[in-house]
């Protein structure tokens, strides 16, 4: 995968050198254009129409959830190509790569650090559990309710898994499947028009929210081809470092691989994992662990395992070490 970048930084992220100003495609046959200028066309476009919506629940405009990954630069830097209004908000999560929060800092210092009411430790004692693949409740409390009763942006690309491959550009987020809706913006929209027609209906309430993904059809290379040629921008040093995925540390989606590699490089949250996991077995919680250490819990619920077939191989590769 192309990530060139030239020149060096002080600060976590590489960048290239340019003093010009990237300018937005202009209209033009369709057929002379390039797979990636129809892409960013219309992104560009679908958020310029999306902005009236936007504006209409918040005077900030868009509420642009960003990671400090390279979609979510992608989708900044679309945003003000397209010369729409938004506010930038990053959801600390306290399990968040430092380098990832340094580079934020210093190359996007108009991003609003939104802090949890919890830690993310506190949020694992109060549930008594640590999340899973399954219960994946620190995306839910510490990330996914910010930008309630707005327009979000998000840099979400089918490219990326299979669940995101069924992802629209424009989506209804709500806890009420009967308000749920997913679609490109003309069906979403008319469906909101219907909505705004029955008078005291509008399209979002509570913490129901709009979710518009403008980059939703991009590929790994769009994003790089954009942030390295297009725009001309830093990125975090992490993806240069072989990192894939640049979200917090520990993730119950990540492999075991990754995992043991943030283990090595992160020891301090490391060990607030383990101290985590000894705060919640002392208030009652993973009862089921009675026998194991904290460490010995941890490597459980790396394994993605049920507990019975991890105690099983665990029986088995001490009595390998045995007989060696």
């Amino acid at each position: 995968m192309d990530r060139r970048c030239h020149g060096t930084s002080s600060v976590d992220c590489h960048h290239s050198e340019s003093g010009s100003t990237p300018q937005m495609p202009t209209k033009q046959n369709n057929n002379s254009m390039s797979t990636f200028d129809k892409k960013l066309q219309h992104s560009i476009e679908l958020l310029q129409k999306s902005e009236e919506l936007a504006l209409r629940y918040s005077k900030d405009g868009f509420f642009l959830a960003f990671s400090g990954g390279k979609d979510s630069q992608a989708l900044y830097h679309v945003a003000v190509l397209a010369g729409v209004k938004f506010k930038a908000h990053y959801s600390l999560t306290t399990l968040d790569p430092p380098e990832v929060v340094r580079f934020i800092k210093a190359e996007y210092p108009d991003v609003v650090i939104d802090r949890p009411q919890l830690t993310f430790s506190q949020l694992c004692v109060k549930k008594k559990m640590l999340p899973t693949r399954v219960a994946r409740f620190c995306c839910a409390e510490l990330k996914e309710t910010q930008g309630a009763n707005t327009v979000t942006l998000t840099g979400v690309r089918k490219a990326e898994s299979v669940n995101r491959s069924k992802r629209n550009e424009m989506e209804r987020v709500s806890s009420s499947e009967k308000r749920r809706v997913s679609g490109d913006y003309e069906t979403v929209n008319d469906q909101f028009t219907r909505e705004r027609e029955i008078e005291g209906v509008q399209c979002i309430k509570g913490k129901d929210k709009i979710v518009v993904n403008p980059i939703i059809e991009w590929t790994d290379k769009d994003v790089w081809h954009f942030l390295n040629d297009v725009v001309k921008v830093k990125h975090c040093s992490l993806y240069d470092e072989g990192f894939h995925r640049i979200g917090c540390l520990f993730c119950p989606m990540s492999n075991i691989k990754s995992i043991n590699r943030e283990i090595r490089r992160y020891s301090k949250y490391y060990d607030m994992m383990i101290r985590t996991i000894h705060k919640i077995r002392a208030r009652g919680g993973m009862i089921e662990f009675t026998d194991l250490t904290d460490d010995d819990v941890f490597e459980w619920w790396k394994s993605k395992q049920n507990i019975k077939a991890w105690l099983a191989n665990k029986k088995y590769q001490t009595k390998i070490d045995l007989d060696f």
